[in-house]
């Protein structure tokens, strides 16, 4: 966990092994929930993430990431 999270900002580095199963279109709005496979390391985290529209699963898969906090 990252305290004060509104503090930080994420950008994706890479998607691997993703899935995506359902078509999303301009206007859906998605919501992703992400859960750590590998600690926080010097900002880079790696995390399983879904992603839904609505109740809908569109997406799954391992994506890496950085953490860094806003100026």
């Amino acid at each position: 966990n990252v305290d004060e999270p509104e503090k930080y900002s994420t950008y994706f580095l890479k998607i691997g092994s993703m899935k995506f199963k359902h078509k999303v279109i301009p206007g859906d709005t998605i919501i992703v929930r992400s859960d750590l496979i590998e600690p926080i390391r010097r900002g880079i985290v790696v995390m399983y993430c879904q992603a839904f529209v609505g109740e809908k699963l569109v997406a799954e898969g391992e994506m890496t990431a950085q953490v860094v906090k806003n100026k």
